[in-house]
């Protein structure tokens, strides 16, 4: 049975509820038809229709889900170069790097190096994991510049039977801006630590005829840093006493464009980054050039109309492919390898309310994975696959206060077979500040053809025989809004999976299912818009995850608190904004452990300091701790990865309006 919050966290949830239900006073209803989200107040947000937790337009407090987000205004006033840096500060959220990619973990899921994970990505609604990897791309090989991001969206929780495979733990989906936020040309240079140089450049307009035009492009180079892995300072002169020099350039480009009109849109994005890993993973030589290269592309189309009175049509189609080119060197010969992805699908999503208090969501889906081929020295393998959807949901008014969602999909996999998600949820509103959600819901994550066909020949073999992993999620949540600018969340979960996809130890990779896991914890949430533009947001979760054989995850993290504080200075003239991140200890697999750690990062900005132009100073990690994350298995004898020191972060942005 999975291991229940210690009697500590117990009376701290119930000063929380009891906090959440002291006062009578509530935000009354604010009309957003015309909101800038990149200026929203806290009351405006919370009356800010999302479509993220349910595909259905509705007010944030009253999803079904918890829902957490991160503005423009936030990503300007902290300094966030990268999506990897904006999940980082979100409730329950934790970010690893092994200098070569990042990888997010959540709901106690955090296993380092796994390229799949479980929390699915999402660009305007549209899937961005690959389709042989299912890997997330979340830092500089990520397909969308910061400054180009409205908000980003994150729904704990379990997410199959909206957005089917891989919405396992929880869904992010990033809203993009339009080119109205622009109006105009806009440039900006930047320059950081570690001889890192960014350009970037954009435009966007709303057009005469009320087209809506946004194009950006951008690159991106760093030299990268010198390392000391004291795990190759072993007296093997070709190890260099375990220092590492010129292995950890980067480089990237970006195009992201969109056009759309009053009921349709489209979008297109590319990303390519090629990076120096120097951590000599799977048994490479050390010290010699060990290189990744990432290239993503998508494009996307929307279509949305009224049918009649009573039905809704939403249709959307996109393609995506992604090509991976690695290249190292064992025993001084050379290793290439390169894998390709390919994918394009189709969706038809109806919303119906013939029926009196009834609202119904069904629609079909079909996706073709037509290429997956990973190609070695050692083995070509190429597994197409084919999937087809089916969901409906029914929002039933029980009360003017009360509301029951009911829904379940069905998905076929030409490979792995068929999987059924339920969800049903229950919302009130006991008073119009207060939100209660309660609810239970299943999804499922099929192996991707990395874990299911990929070998090398010696460390890692193919098991054609896994099959889909689930989960069963239960979870309460309540929400508070008062005095027009404050928010409070608390959630409690319990989740336990089946069939959990995991792997042997390096040297012997190979993936199976494993028996149950089970998580639970806690989470808070709250956000204050003060006196004076005084912001305030700040988190804190605990996690409790255990594997099959009741031992701690590993790189599960207990404890995950965030803090982030913003305010002018010098009469408006500067904003600044101050974040803490604490994470506690984590263990590895083989129970190597990491000791815990609290980041501070700080910025300053300053709009208009000359005409049309904006600056922006970010210091992250100010105090210069020393802090490392878990290292995956396959950088074996490397067990743990030293992070950033201090660095900085300087920006300049021109408008040419």
């Amino acid at each position: 049975m999975p291991t229940p919050p210690n009697s500590t966290n117990k009376r701290l949830l119930a000063l929380v509820l009891a906090f959440l239900f002291s006062s009578n006073t509530y935000a009354e209803p604010t009309d957003t038809s015309n909101l800038d989200l990149t200026q929203a107040s806290l009351e405006q947000l919370l009356a800010q229709e999302i479509s993220t937790a349910s595909k259905i337009a509705r007010q944030i407090s009253d999803a079904p889900s918890a829902v957490s987000i991160v503005t423009a205004e936030d990503i300007k006033t902290y300094g966030y170069r990268t999506l990897a840096e904006i999940l980082s500060s979100m409730r329950g959220l934790n970010i690893t790097n092994d200098r070569a990619y990042d990888f997010l973990g959540g709901r106690g899921y955090s296993s380092p190096g796994d390229y799949s994970g479980r929390i699915m990505l999402l660009i305007d609604g549209i899937q961005m994991n690959d389709n042989v990897y299912n890997q997330s791309y979340l830092g500089n090989d990520g397909i969308v510049d910061t400054e180009l991001i409205e908000r980003v969206e994150y729904v704990s929780g379990p997410g199959s039977v909206t957005y089917g495979n891989n919405a396992f733990f929880g869904i992010i989906n990033v809203i993009t801006k339009n080119g109205a936020n622009f109006d105009g040309t806009e440039l900006a240079l930047s320059s950081g630590s570690y001889h890192t140089r960014k350009a970037r450049l954009t435009y966007g307009k709303r057009l005469e005829n009320n087209i809506d035009l946004l194009i950006s492009a951008s690159g991106l180079n760093s030299e990268g840093q010198s390392f000391y892995f004291p795990a190759f300072n072993d007296g093997d002169p070709a190890h260099q006493n375990g220092r590492v020099r010129n292995q950890d350039a980067q480089h990237n480009q970006r195009l992201f464009a969109k056009i759309q009109g009053s009921n349709w849109l489209l979008s297109t994005g590319y990303s390519h980054r090629s990076k120096e890993v120097p951590t000599a993973p799977y048994g490479a030589d050390f010290n010699r050039q060990y290189f990744y290269g990432d290239t993503s592309k998508f494009i996307s189309g929307q279509y949305h109309t009224n049918l009649s009175e009573h039905l809704k049509l939403s249709l959307q189609t996109d393609y995506s492919d992604y090509f991976y080119q690695g290249k190292a060197y064992y025993s001084g010969t050379e290793w290439l390898e390169n894998s390709t992805g390919r994918k394009w699908g189709t969706e038809a999503k109806f919303v119906g309310n013939w029926f009196t208090h009834h609202q119904l969501v069904f629609g079909i889906a079909y996706r073709d994975d037509y290429e997956r081929k990973i190609k070695t020295p050692e083995v070509s393998s190429d597994r197409e696959r084919q999937s087809t959807s089916m969901y409906l949901q029914d929002e039933i008014t029980l009360r003017n206060n009360l509301w029951l969602n009911l829904g379940a999909r069905y998905d076929y996999f030409t490979d792995d077979g068929d999987s059924v998600s339920p969800r049903v949820a229950l919302i009130y509103e006991p008073a119009p500040s207060y939100t209660l959600r309660l609810s239970h819901s299943v999804a499922h994550r099929t192996p991707t053809a990395f874990e299911k066909y990929y070998t090398d020949g010696s460390t890692q073999s193919p098991n054609h025989n896994l099959k889909i992993e689930r989960v069963a999620a239960t979870e309460l949540v309540i929400e508070r809004r008062w005095s027009n600018q404050s928010r409070v969340l608390a959630t409690i979960y319990e989740q336990s999976t089946d069939n959990m996809i995991s792997s042997t130890p390096y040297d012997n990779i190979q993936y199976f299912n494993a028996k149950n896991t089970h998580t639970n914890g806690i989470e808070f949430e709250l956000e204050h818009h003060a006196q004076y533009d005084v912001h305030l947001r700040t988190s804190y979760a605990y996690q409790n995850s255990r594997d099959a054989e009741g031992e701690w995850a590993a790189n599960s993290p207990h404890h995950l608190a965030k803090f982030n504080l913003s305010a002018p200075l010098f009469h408006h003239l500067f904003r600044a904004g101050l974040e803490v991140q604490a994470v506690s200890h984590r263990t590895s697999a083989l129970n190597t452990k990491a000791s815990g750690y609290a980041l501070t990062n700080f910025t300053v900005s300053a709009q208009q300091i000359l005409p049309n132009l904006d600056a922006a100073l970010t210091v992250r990690n100010l105090f210069d701790k020393h802090y490392e994350h878990i290292a995956p298995d396959y950088t074996t004898p490397i067990s743990v990865i030293a992070q950033d020191g201090r660095n900085l972060w300087l920006q300049l942005t021109y408008g040419f309006k």
